[in-house]
């Protein structure tokens, strides 16, 4: 597989299902290695992964609480999930922090007849549960300090039969929560207990009632990347179908939207907020009909958008997944011939693990998925240096 088809993999949202064709491939490698592991082998990597699974991730901070007395340390599993899971065909496709110790993952396993089965995981210091599995896809986000997964509808009708099947699950401090999700009309504006996501389209979720519902958004046709700052200012890129990409924000839930262009003549864009708002890490979409060579520049604004420095200039398709501190500084991957993980406001680039395949960040705590593997990758460091863990 070519470089290129490599990051096209890794690039994808943490919401969005992962290319097929791609994971199948990965599946066959990692089934080839495993199947090199033979006898004290076996045993010693099944040891590993299990005990990465709840170990904790190291010397990070966290704002994270402990578990409510008499909550228990180990929640009962779903056994077709932990099949699927610890399958030597199933691959991880994406995971989702709430703080350092709260997290959750999606799995996936081909079936006969090309189709797929999916399932999640959730751990929330230390206690593990996880999500049923189900033939459509999983996706996990943040809600607070809280990460929940959901296997989504594969339409936003209501008259679509996926809805019966599809579920969210969370694990909080009084344990495990599962709750079909429930359809309701499309809205212009939600509430204050809603979380975005993008997944096809812009959808807002109550996680108490777990109605999912779509949000529209007048004057755009589409919109990506939704995330609320600490002042409840919700973000997100938005363009109509023409293309140029605008960066949009609401402090009323929806009734009134601002906007600013995030760079002339070019469509769509990537964006990075800071918890507090204030500092922004942008990266522009393509230009309309031009190669691959494209250079691209990496911004930053420390002042809500007000003004902005660039800080590098990277090909196109090579440069993804902007992440923003509230000290004014902020991380950008770049995989092209030097792999770089690039530190505008911060000063000389790092060199990132070289199977770090897409960033994201949690506060001033940095993660991402292994391409070609399936262990996360995470930083408490602003990504001077990096830890690994299986999360199953």
């Amino acid at each position: 597989m070519s470089e290129l088809k490599e990051l096209s993999w890794e690039v994808q949202e943490t919401i969005q299902p992962g290319p097929f064709e791609a994971l199948e491939r990965r599946g066959i490698r990692r089934r080839h290695r495993r199947q090199a592991l033979t006898g004290a082998g076996v045993v010693a990597a099944v040891t590993i992964a299990v005990l990465a699974a709840v170990l904790p991730l190291g010397n990070v901070t966290g704002t994270e609480k402990p578990p409510t007395a008499g909550t228990p340390a180990s929640i009962p599993v779903d056994q077709g999930t932990e099949k699927l899971v610890r399958d030597q065909k199933s691959g991880a496709v994406a995971i989702a922090f709430a703080t350092p110790t709260r997290w959750a993952s999606v799995w996936t396993s081909p079936q006969p007849g090309n189709t797929w089965n999916y399932a999640a995981v959730l751990s929330r210091d230390g206690v593990r549960t996880t999500a049923p599995v189900r033939k459509n896809p999983y996706v996990v986000l943040r809600t607070g300090d809280e990460a929940l997964a959901l296997s989504m509808p594969t339409s936003m009708k209501g008259s679509d039969p996926t809805w019966a099947q599809s579920v969210m699950v969370r694990l909080t401090d009084q344990g495990r929560i599962e709750k079909k999700l429930r359809w309701a009309p499309p809205t212009t504006e939600f509430t204050d207990g809603d979380v975005l996501l993008a997944y096809g389209t812009l959808q807002a979720l109550n996680p108490e009632t777990g109605t999912l519902r779509e949000v529209k958004i007048p004057g755009i046709d589409n919109a990506d990347q939704p995330q609320r700052d600490t002042t409840g200012r919700w973000w997100l890129v938005g363009a109509k179908n023409s293309g140029v990409g605008n960066i949009y924000w609401t402090d009323d839930r929806g009734k009134t939207w601002g906007h600013s262009v995030i760079s002339p003549g070019r469509t769509g864009g990537q964006l990075g907020v800071s918890p507090d708002g204030r500092t922004i890490v942008l990266i522009p979409g393509r230009k309309p009909r031009v190669t691959d060579d494209d250079p691209a520049p990496l911004r930053l604004s420390t002042d809500r958008g007000e003004h902005w420095t660039t800080g590098a200039t990277r090909n196109f398709p090579y440069l993804s997944s902007p992440v923003a501190f509230d000290n004014g500084t902020g991380l950008a991957l770049y995989q092209g011939k030097k792999r770089e993980l690039l530190r505008p406001g911060a000063g000389a680039a790092f060199t990132p693990p070289a199977d770090l395949g897409k960033l994201a960040g949690v506060g001033d705590f940095v993660y991402g998925m292994q391409y070609n593997g399936d262990q996360a990758i995470t930083s408490a460091d602003h990504g001077k240096t990096w830890k690994y863990f299986d999360p199953r």
